[in-house]
């Protein structure tokens, strides 16, 4: 009978009494030639367009008998290589420049993508290809191993980002600030290189001191960006991501010391405490610090600041900021000072005494403004000129007809100020009122400063 093949690897089968005095050579290339290919042989493919498909002979060597595939060239798009449709298990390199996918296919069913420079295990039905792990992004697990050279559960510090992080009991935030010694080589740019240790993370913040002279133009305490060339040695730069590289212009005298900032920053307003957050230690927790100039132009209540123009702690709540006891305005000598002027609406709490050294001015550092109403759900007040912050207490007049919702004559006070634009409350932080209705003329707004004693309360000046 006349010699077949095999249906997926396409060797030889010799029937029955064929090929009389040539049989060993048949069965030397089945052998020796075609099923080394298909257990061994590494099979090497350049690409160029969007599809190729593999050669496949019987009894003859071919590219889709190869155990394993290594696609090369250049790709401007993700390529669909054809295999033939039979059983047939694949190891799959990636090995193309690109950036591009290569997609495996029977010509129907379904399809496996090879990412770009990755290797996968492979297999095929003849209907359909199938990755051979489990692995997908939403049921991956690391036991063991290392993530950019860093041991998994070990406690050297790498670089990561994250879209959540949980952090239980001992963790560790942001890098060791122990200082390192390294050598700064005098070039364009300059050569920072590690004495022990291996390189901070690019754009690691790093500064400088020396037992001696640092090289110019380098200054002891500056802020200064890594831009890392291996794991020993780095370039720096005076801004973020590396724009602007160092150049040193001579040398230096004695050891250079090297200090990793080890800062950790939050890039977003809001940093959720579900239960009470305890410190311990030693040192001290530093609040944020500034001018009265610089107070938050929202503030909301729970704010806590340092004042450095009064020299004393401040915090915001019912719609003014107030000082907090501490800093240089009470001294070991019982002086207390308090500043004359009065610029925010103050309230003594019902049933306490509040005391002040006189003189006192009572005004407010805003001045009258006309403004407009959006009637809403909330009503919206813009003015042309001034912002006015939260918690500042107004009154309204106007030459034709207010919305309904406002009336003159009425203390509101300013919440949710944006731009030129804000909305008005009848109590600090309060529901912001809605307007309804028509209005008329020129409405102006005028900023008031009040002191509210209540029944019971007393505020004595001195």
């Amino acid at each position: 009978m006349a010699s077949t093949y095999s249906t997926s690897l396409r060797i030889q089968l010799i029937g029955t009494g064929d090929q009389s005095g040539v049989w060993g050579t048949s069965t030397n290339n089945n052998l020796g030639t075609l099923i080394e290919q298909a257990i061994t042989n590494v099979g090497s493919i350049t690409l160029s367009g969007s599809t190729y498909t593999l050669s496949s002979y019987n009894g003859i060597t071919d590219e889709s008998r190869n155990a394993v595939l290594v696609f090369s060239g250049s790709l401007g798009a993700a390529c669909t290589v054809v295999a033939p449709a039979v059983s047939k298990t694949y190891i799959v390199r990636n090995n193309t420049t690109g950036g591009q996918n290569v997609i495996m296919s029977v010509g129907v069913g379904s399809t496996v993508t090879i990412p770009n420079g990755q290797t996968y295990i492979i297999y095929s039905d003849g209907s359909n290809f199938y990755s051979a792990s489990n692995y997908n992004s939403s049921n991956v697990q690391i036991t063991g191993g290392t993530i950019d050279g860093t041991t998994i559960g070990g406690t050297t510090q790498a670089a990561g980002s994250f879209s959540d992080l949980t952090a239980y009991n001992n963790a560790t935030f942001g890098v060791s600030s122990a200082a390192q010694t390294v050598s700064i080589t005098t070039a364009t740019p300059a050569l920072v290189t590690m004495a022990v240790g291996s390189t901070p993370s690019p754009n690691a913040r790093v500064t400088f001191t020396s037992s001696g002279t640092l090289p110019v133009p380098l200054t002891a305490g500056t802020t200064y960006y890594v831009v890392k060339i291996n794991s020993t040695t780095f370039n720096l730069s005076t801004t973020s991501g590396g724009g602007s590289l160092v150049n040193t212009t001579s040398g230096y005298t004695g050891t250079i010391s090297m200090v990793t900032n080890s800062d950790v920053t939050f890039n977003t307003p809001t940093v959720n405490v579900p239960n009470n957050l305890i410190f311990v230690g030693t040192g001290a927790v530093a609040v944020p610090k500034g001018t009265t100039a610089q107070e938050p132009g929202s503030p909301v209540a729970g704010m806590i600041r340092y004042n450095t123009e009064t020299e004393s702690f401040e915090g915001y709540s019912g719609g003014a900021w107030g000082q907090i006891n501490g800093g240089s305005n009470i001294t070991g000598s019982g002086l207390w000072q308090n500043s004359q002027n009065i610029t925010v609406t103050q309230l003594v709490s019902s049933g306490y005494s509040a005391m002040s050294s006189g003189p006192i001015s009572i005004a407010s550092p805003y001045s009258p403004q006309t403004f407009t109403v959006t009637i809403a759900s909330p009503g919206v007040v813009t003015v042309p000129t001034t912002l006015l912050p939260t918690g500042t207490t107004v009154e309204l007049t106007t030459t034709g007809a207010l919305p309904t919702g406002l009336s003159t004559g009425v203390t509101y006070f300013v919440v949710n100020p944006s731009g030129l634009t804000f909305q008005l409350a009848l109590t600090a932080n309060g529901t912001p009122i809605t307007t309804t209705g028509t209005q008329s003329g020129i409405h102006t707004i005028t900023p008031t400063v009040y002191v509210s004693v209540p029944s019971g309360s007393r505020w004595v000046i001195i």
